[in-house]
Formats: C-alpha cells, sequence, structure tokens
C-alpha cells in the first residue's frame, strides 16, 4: 500500500481540468510509506509535436494520447534518485473517455511483457466536457501479470 498526499491528487485533477481536451501527464514521487515529502510534476505532452512530424508512426494525437518528455522524464528520474525518493504514481487524463488502463496504457507502461516501473501505480483521470466524470488507479499484479484496478 502506498501513501498519497490529497493535495497531490487534487493538483492531477487540476492539471487534467487545464490540459483539456487534450490528455496531461505526470508523476508523482516520494516515500511509499509516507506522503510527508511528495513531489508531483506536471509534465509536458509532447503528442502533438510527435503526431504532426511523423503521423504514420504518432497516429494519435494528444487528444487520445500523450508522450512524456523524455528530458523531463529522465530529470525526474535523477532527482528521484538524488532525493532517495521514489516514482509513486503515473497519471494522465482521458478527455471525453472514460478512466480505463488502455491497451496503449499498458504497453507504455511494460517493457518486454513487465512493467517498467514495478513499484509505480497509474491514475488515469476522466474528463467530460471540462469536467471531472471519474478517476482510477491501476496496478501491477505479478500473480495475473495485467494491471488490475486498484481501490
Amino acid at each position: 500500500m502506498i501513501s498519497l498526499a490529497a493535495d497531490m491528487l487534487e493538483d492531477a485533477r487540476r492539471h487534467a481540468l487545464e490540459e483539456y481536451p487534450y490528455e496531461c501527464c505526470g508523476i508523482i514521487i516520494g516515500k511509499p510509506d509516507t506522503d510527508a515529502e511528495d513531489i508531483l510534476f506536471r509534465c509536458t505532452n509532447i503528442q502533438n509535436q510527435l503526431h504532426e512530424k511523423d503521423p504514420k508512426m504518432f497516429v494519435r494525437d494528444a487528444r487520445t494520447a500523450f508522450y512524456i518528455d523524455p528530458k523531463e522524464l529522465m530529470g525526474i528520474l535523477r532527482e528521484a534518485d538524488q532525493k532517495k525518493l521514489a516514482i509513486k504514481l503515473f497519471y494522465h487524463s482521458h478527455p471525453d473517455h472514460d478512466a480505463y488502463f488502455s491497451d496503449e496504457d499498458k504497453a507504455m507502461a511494460l517493457f518486454d511483457g513487465q512493467p517498467t516501473y514495478p513499484e509505480a501505480r497509474y491514475l488515469v483521470i476522466s474528463v467530460y466536457n471540462g469536467e471531472i466524470r471519474d478517476q482510477a488507479f491501476f496496478e501491477w499484479n505479478p500473480g495475473t501479470e495485467s494491471f488490475e484496478k486498484w481501490d
């Protein structure tokens, strides 16, 4: 079980509303057993730029996909390592779609069939017409080798 600061989750939800109608994305780092040192990073979704440069490879735009800027991701990983913190949560929004862990979400969270960050949880925030409709948390279950909804 991980502990997450309520204000961090509220900031993730605000981020989803601010980026609507595009997907937002972000990361929360901290210590797994406490929320006292949680840090939220609002990441840049570069999916529109990727789609514009190469629409055959990046078929979706930011209304239905996200891609965290790799430089930002590397900076967050360095900061987490320096402060001896873990990635606790990846979050993103689903504009005008429900809060589910899509096949695309699963593919991005896996490397060679295994989770890239096995201890991290995932939050999907559903936004319809500029309002939060739902949210759902997912985590890796090594027994079923799948991402399952976490209550």
